[in-house]
């Protein structure tokens, strides 16, 4: 289930050395937090890092929170668990929380006149669920920083391989392989918006 380990907090973590940046994990979000398919809503956010690396990024729960912190109004505050709650009725929506996160993890709605943070789906994330090639799990935030250089080299360390080698049959076998499990993955989005009866924009 995550959220708390010997090690410290955990939170949805992406290894750039999976992820393909196709998306799946803001559209899993937005159709299960907002009943919609506006991915502007999403508490998970994709970030392309450069060629053949990519992330998701959401919120981390840190310690002492900066986003609670800066915050005017009170709006936000920690739960036992770590995870930033926000009431609704105090934001005003003037983006401090925002401009204070690290890792730009906050999302603003004006429509609604608050703001967007991911709160781990009561320990069942949706976007895990549905990344197609399983690149979101459980991390301390320990964990990720020894992680995400590590990812970052075995990319660097590919790419050099399949231009000296020019296998380039291996990046197209795997791009087919992964092209399988994303239609898999959007068949079973697509279920769930429809249990859920999610509004599609005209």
């Amino acid at each position: 289930m995550g959220i708390m380990s010997e090690e410290g907090r955990e939170f949805v973590f992406a290894d750039p050395s999976k992820c393909i940046g196709c998306g799946l994990c803001e559209l899993a979000c937005v159709i299960e937090k907002e009943k919609n398919l506006d991915a502007t809503k999403s508490r998970i956010k994709v970030v392309h890092l450069g060629p053949l690396a990519n992330m998701a990024v959401t919120c981390r729960l840190c310690e002492s929170a900066p986003c609670v912190r800066a915050c005017p109004r009170d709006a936000l505050w920690q739960d036992e668990k770590g995870i930033i709650r926000v009431d609704d009725e105090k934001c005003d929506v003037c983006g401090w929380c925002v401009e204070a996160c690290p890792y730009g993890a906050i999302v603003l709605d004006t429509e609604r006149a608050t703001v967007l943070i991911c709160d781990l789906c009561d320990g069942e994330p949706k976007c895990m669920e549905f990344c197609p090639t399983e690149a979101l799990f459980w991390a301390t935030e320990e964990e990720a920083s020894k992680m995400l250089p590590a990812s970052l080299s075995q990319i660097r360390s590919e790419i050099k391989r399949v231009v000296e080698l020019g296998a380039w049959n291996l990046l197209f076998a795997r791009a087919m392989d992964v092209a399988g499990k994303v239609e898999e993955k959007l068949k079973a989005l697509a279920r769930r918006a429809e249990e859920l009866r999610v509004v599609v924009a005209a």
